[in-house]
């Protein structure tokens, strides 16, 4: 295993952190874990949230059905253009009719 920020391979066991090994490198002290978790969401959910959102559900709503915070599914909602989703939305609901 090697440091992420300077590649040394000089570490040293520094505690648990969520029942995962901590190091720390022995020459620049940074202190990070031997492997993180991802955190990410799948595009799917993403897409799900904002497909909720244009059809008029809160992001409160949202959150209470999904369990992802509405924080998060306002910065999704702030990374895409509304406009053209809501045209697209819109003529998916017009070839269903």
């Amino acid at each position: 295993m090697d440091c992420p920020t300077c590649g040394s391979t000089e570490l040293h066991r520094n505690g648990h952190r969520n029942h995962v090994q901590c190091h720390k490198c022995k020459r620049c002290g940074r202190q990070f874990l031997a492997s993180y978790k991802q955190t990410r969401y799948s595009e799917d959910i993403k897409q799900l949230c904002i497909q909720m959102y244009l059809r008029g559900m809160s992001t409160r709503r949202i959150e209470k059905m999904t369990d992802i915070h509405h924080t998060t599914v306002l910065s999704w909602l702030r990374g895409v253009d509304l406009n053209v989703l809501e045209l697209s939305c819109g003529e998916e609901l017009d070839s269903t009719e």
